[in-house]
């Protein structure tokens, strides 16, 4: 069923946490609430679950209201499953006994409990144990009985406030697979908090991001990733370069903008932006060697041959067609497996224009004098929230 949120506010002590909250989830779909913390997102599934009242606003799934500012109908009634961040199972239960829990509370038939319980145990693939307790389990098999007694009772929708956090990062990362797996065999509407971005994008039909108990933005995760529409949507959904310019002439498609010296042409935002920044993720920028640098070519050369890029003996800003370039300086870096991650000091007319992040494969040193290269339309234009240069 269809699940309305209309001008939603809740307060405490004259502190409004969530602010003229509107959202419309359909059917069987999975939307993360992404925040970071303190945006109001447990806030949002607590009054979705109807353990907390709102103060104005309306929540309704199908045709049946479930709160407003005067009225709140209890959990109980909700037909919800919940999931939460600690597991929650009762520790002197079985297995068996905790996944038939809420069926129990509803006075199912014995045999209507057995037939539900396996089928969800089988869809969690936690057959064979029925008769284990809590304490016998690893982490990740917890969350799988965690999630089976949420769906035993066939709710409506399933909440998850961040049901995942406490696993570590490789078991985390398993997870977020078998659980896709789970929602999709059992065909639910699920509403996921996390803070994790990854989660987020890798998981969700929409994400729902909060700031300040707000929506900053709604979308699919590529669109929140590609196309942000605020700075602070392009910094948290992931790595990022913030560089404050002025726009020069705009068209539907691209923007002509001057960075210090630097003209870049960038993809438009919906509106003009009051504070226009462009957002250039580090796997957008480049970078090359350079052969002839002040402070001696002999060092520089020696490091050239780390990189498989080629080496430019003459460089000259802006020289290549369809991407603008620049002097820089490599000043940290960093080994991450399949990239380096470098912070890279760009030089453009005006001394100290911050710091760029730059992902590469190839390896250059610290200290190394580079080209960067910034294609057209690898920036986007974004509203600014604060007068800044670079962001990191």
């Amino acid at each position: 069923m269809k699940i309305q949120l209309e001008h939603v506010y809740k307060r405490f002590e004259n502190k409004e946490v969530l602010q003229d909250i509107n959202l419309s989830i359909k059917e069987g779909e999975f939307i993360a609430l992404l925040g970071p913390s303190g945006c109001g997102k447990t806030t949002l599934l607590n009054a979705l679950a109807g353990f907390l009242d709102i103060d104005d606003g309306r929540i309704a799934v199908g045709d049946e209201v479930w709160s407003t500012g005067k009225t709140t109908l209890p959990p109980e009634r909700r037909n919800v499953g919940m999931v939460f961040q600690d597991f929650a199972l009762w520790p002197h239960l079985t297995v068996f006994e905790n996944v038939a829990f809420g069926l129990k509370v509803k006075r199912t038939g014995h045999d209507a409990i057995l037939r539900r319980v396996n089928e969800v145990l089988s869809i969690v693939q936690m057959t064979g144990y029925e008769k284990v307790f809590p304490h016998q389990l690893s982490g990740g098999q917890k969350q799988r009985i965690a999630i089976a007694r949420a769906l035993a009772p066939n709710p409506t929708v399933l909440l998850m406030d961040e049901p995942l956090s406490s696993l570590d990062a490789k078991l985390r990362e398993q997870m977020r697979w078998d659980l896709l797996s789970i929602i999709r065999a059992a065909h639910i509407t699920t509403i996921y908090v996390t803070h994790d971005q990854v989660e987020a994008l890798s998981m969700a039909d929409r994400i729902v991001l909060l700031n300040s108990g707000k929506i900053e933005q709604v979308g699919t995760p590529q669109q929140l990733y590609s196309i942000p529409r605020t700075e602070f949507a392009a910094y948290f959904m992931g790595a990022s370069n913030l560089l404050q310019v002025e726009i020069e002439r705009e068209d539907e498609e691209r923007t002509v903008v001057k960075w210090n010296d630097t003209t870049l042409r960038v993809a438009s935002a919906e509106t003009r932006p009051e504070h226009p920044v462009v957002l250039l993720r580090p796997s957008d920028i480049h970078v090359s060697a350079m052969e002839h640098v002040t402070g001696g070519s002999n060092t520089v050369r020696k490091a050239a041959t780390l990189s498989a890029t080629p080496v430019i003996p003459t460089p000259t800003a802006n020289s290549i067609p369809g991407v603008a370039s620049l002097f820089g300086t490599i000043v940290q870096r960093a080994y991450q497996g399949a990239t380096w991650l470098y912070q890279v000091v760009p030089l453009n007319g005006k001394g100290d224009s911050g710091l760029l992040e730059v992902w590469s494969q190839y390896e250059f040193a610290e200290g190394q004098d580079v080209l960067i290269h910034i294609p057209d339309n690898a920036g986007k234009l974004v509203e600014g929230a604060r007068p800044t240069r670079v962001v990191r």
